[in-house]
């Protein structure tokens, strides 16, 4: 865990004990930020706006940079930090409960 967590360190440039994000790319077009997760005793800090305003600096020159908000509460969060709603866009998922062991 210690070598993924600097890494994490790394890319988010912030510590991972006050938040954690998720973001995957496909090296060239597309960019996808799956969460933005705060420490609950570090909320209300900015520090989830840092790291969105950091992810969009970092792949500024990708021409899609996307956003999958589970709950639909955060979408303020996401459009207060420049997203848009998708056009006719959905998020759709498979859920393998049972196959988790």
């Amino acid at each position: 865990m210690a070598k993924y967590q600097k890494k994490l360190e790394e890319d988010i440039r912030c510590p991972l004990e006050y938040g954690l994000t998720r973001v995957l790319d496909d090296t060239e077009m597309l960019v996808q930020v799956h969460y933005v997760l705060v420490n609950p005793d570090y909320q209300g800090m900015g520090i989830a706006g840092k790291m969105i305003e950091y992810i969009k600096e970092k792949y500024k020159d990708f021409m899609y940079i996307e956003g999958m908000p589970e709950d639909k509460n955060n979408v303020p969060f996401y459009q207060k930090h420049g997203f848009s709603l998708m056009e006719n866009g959905a998020a759709i998922q498979i859920c393998n409960y049972d196959n988790v062991h």
